[in-house]
């Protein structure tokens, strides 16, 4: 381990991503250890490169407090990242989703990793050849014996990391897209199903937007999209309580639900009697801008749905 001293790291930002944050809370409290008994636990580093002590670093740094580094041996990115999901997955305080999530990209690396080697060996898995047990340097597993080592782990089924592998890549897509809404998700404060992360992570960023824009306002009251795609919310009238009908919740979805079978059948009608080569590209224009249009709506009507 080297001298302590204050140290000058590089951050990756992927390296970071993957370490959910701190409450304000948790990090006043290390900030008032870290002043208070010095930083006692090492940063580990991959050459000059923070793999683990961000928010030390960053404490230890502001406030010129020294402190040590630990030097850990890696072979690729791919293998620092699978060491991250699986250190921080020994955290308590995680979140379900970001629990998913950690186990789902360090299968995709592990996986990814042992692809390189028909031979199925690594470091972490151990096979007996002719009553010998044949150690390999670096991770080779096959995808069965991947989700089942980190299975066996976590007690989880096979199928099940494969489906958190699927929902880690639909995570990573969905976050090139909008950062803050994975963060949101991954901490909790948002909460979308699997499924519906896997749809919503197909979308363009303008339904994604719009999905969003609904979750933040699941409370409010909205009766429809405008053309610039942003919801109007609806004019407030004044009632009295003569005015007022029986309440009845599924008025508003019943009422929808009639409409539905109309759009269906002018669709079909259009689609067996329009001749689409004659007709000029304005109009296909708009009908595709229309579509589009009722495409976001019914996305956002849909994950609004499954996730009741």
């Amino acid at each position: 381990m080297a001298e302590k001293q204050i140290y000058n790291l590089q951050i990756d930002e992927i390296f970071k991503q993957l370490i959910p944050p701190l409450t304000p809370n948790e990090y006043m409290q290390l900030e008032e250890n870290i002043v208070k008994d010095g930083c006692r636990e090492p940063l580990c580093v991959w050459g000059n490169t923070i793999v683990d002590g961000h928010n030390r670093y960053e404490i230890c740094t502001r406030l010129k407090i020294p402190f040590f580094i630990q030097q850990i041996d890696f072979n690729s990115r791919d293998e620092v990242i699978a060491w991250i999901c699986a250190n921080q997955l020994g955290r308590k305080n995680i979140s379900e989703a970001t629990r998913r999530y950690l186990i789902g990209k360090r299968y995709e690396m592990e996986k990814k990793l042992g692809a390189t080697n028909p031979s199925g060996k690594n470091q972490h898995y151990e096979k007996e050849v002719a009553g010998q047990i044949d150690h390999q340097p670096q991770m080779q597993e096959s995808k069965r014996l991947t989700a089942e080592k980190i299975g066996k782990e976590y007690n989880l089924a096979e199928v099940t990391i494969r489906r958190y592998g699927r929902y880690a890549k639909y995570i990573d897509k969905l976050a090139k897209e909008d950062p803050k809404l994975v963060s949101e998700v991954l901490t909790g404060k948002i909460k979308i199903s699997r499924n519906n992360i896997s749809k919503l992570a197909k979308q363009s960023s303008e339904a994604v937007n719009n999905v969003k824009t609904q979750l933040n306002n699941k409370n409010s009251n909205f009766v429809s999209y405008s053309k610039t795609r942003r919801i109007i919310p609806a004019k407030k009238e004044k009632v009295t309580v003569k005015d007022m009908p029986v309440y009845d919740p599924d008025a508003e979805i019943s009422s929808l639900t009639l409409t539905i079978p109309s759009w269906i059948s002018s669709i079909n009608r259009t689609l067996s009697v329009a001749d689409f080569d004659k007709t000029s590209y304005e109009a296909r224009a708009k009908l595709k801008d229309g579509l589009k249009e009722l495409e976001y709506t019914v996305n956002a009507m849909l994950l609004e749905i499954e996730e009741k």
